[in-house]
């Protein structure tokens, strides 16, 4: 992320706070539905390995989540993501992408119930399919569908009342076969802006 997507990010965030309503009731409502982008960076062999796949860079991100709240200060997510990382070194065709796409689903917990700023933890399971151009060792096509898990922590940032900013930052770890045969092993961090809408 730029320095400039940084200013922007952390603008938001200190609007959000300075607007924020005395007791934020995002994280209560019955459904809330998020928007999120920002950045995914790859990490472990998936941004320094040297086998099929490997190699990558960070590039963007984007997800749509939504959140079911019982009672108490827990939470179930479910959602779709979209990352798409840069592969040119990891031996694409230039401005090409490897472009992953998952479903997330697992539990979020407030780490408090009320204020202008809840901080949240987030665990859970993901479903994913890489897609990647033509490689030096393998086929263009799209992989196996690959299995893992993610982790996060975030903060709901009360702006209006119905509607909140939610920065975060999660982990993510699954493993897919590529369409040449290889096994690629997605590490990857993902560090978001969301925009929360209570229902």
């Amino acid at each position: 992320m730029t320095s400039g997507s940084r200013g922007i990010v952390l603008s938001l965030v200190a609007a959000g706070i300075a607007l924020a309503p005395h007791v934020l009731l995002a994280q209560a409502a019955p459904l809330v539905v998020e928007v999120r982008t920002g950045a995914a960076v790859p990490v472990s062999t998936l941004a320094t390995g040297t086998a099929p796949g490997e190699g990558v860079k960070a590039g963007t991100s984007f997800g749509v989540d939504f959140a079911i709240s019982g009672q108490g200060r827990r939470s179930i997510y479910a959602g779709f993501s979209q990352h798409r990382f840069a592969c040119s070194e990891a031996g694409c065709p230039s401005g090409d992408r490897y472009v992953a796409t998952s479903l997330d689903v697992g539990f979020r917990f407030s780490l408090i119930t009320r204020g202008p700023v809840i901080p949240w933890i987030r665990a859970g399971g993901t479903t994913l399919l890489m897609e990647t151009p033509a490689l030096p060792d393998g086929p263009a096509g799209v992989s196996d569908r690959g299995y893992g898990g993610e982790v996060g922590v975030g903060l709901y940032v009360g702006a209006w009342s119905s509607v909140a900013l939610n920065p975060g930052v999660r982990f993510t770890t699954a493993s897919a076969r590529l369409p040449g045969g290889d096994d690629l092993t997605l590490r990857f961090v993902v560090a978001d802006l969301g925009l929360s809408l209570a229902f």
